[in-house]
């Protein structure tokens, strides 16, 4: 086969893979296959009390804030995960408005995810098959990064609270 072909072929497989992303986005519920949590961070609780200001620190973490970058890149403004960037992510980022599929992640699970980040990166759309793996994780399911270490154990568990939030309001 030439390179011509083989640039068609891979363009247009790159073409269905963001194609399908977007289509996914904000879907409700949402299926995934995101790796469990260790059973020590699955039965955790949200330590904090759900008061305005935790629920504010977490809304401006998660908009703002949050370093290296802030969630609403990618979950987007809704929480919905429909974003600019999640059109090029594969799968797209996970629906935080879905009470649904929110409903059913514990708190500790959300926590690890936060801490530890979850699959590998893989951005086919813009950046042609890119795949980058994290180690300790053998599935490629979410470009989910870690942010253990930019972000205290307080603030983790703030977003936690806005994310829950958000699955209690009504849909946009």
């Amino acid at each position: 086969m030439s390179t011509g072909l083989h640039v068609v072929g891979l363009a247009m497989v790159l073409g269905i893979a963001s194609a399908q992303a977007a289509s996914s986005a904000g879907q409700c519920p949402e299926p995934r296959e995101t790796q469990d949590a260790p059973p020590s961070y699955l039965t955790r609780v949200n330590p904090l009390p759900k008061t305005a200001e935790n629920l504010a620190m977490g809304r401006r973490l998660y908009e703002s804030d949050a370093r290296p970058a802030p969630c609403i890149i990618c979950h987007g403004a809704h929480g919905d995960g429909r974003s600019p960037a999640a059109e090029h992510l594969v799968p797209p980022p996970r629906n935080f408005r879905c009470a649904q599929t929110m409903d059913a992640i514990s708190d500790g699970q959300l926590y690890w995810v936060i801490e530890k980040g979850a699959g590998d990166l893989h951005y086919p759309a813009r950046q042609g098959a890119q795949h980058l793996g994290r180690p300790g994780r053998s599935m490629r399911i979410t470009a989910m990064r870690s942010y253990g270490e930019y972000l205290t154990e307080v603030e983790r568990w703030q977003l936690v609270l806005y994310i829950r939030a958000l699955a209690q309001e009504d849909q946009p």
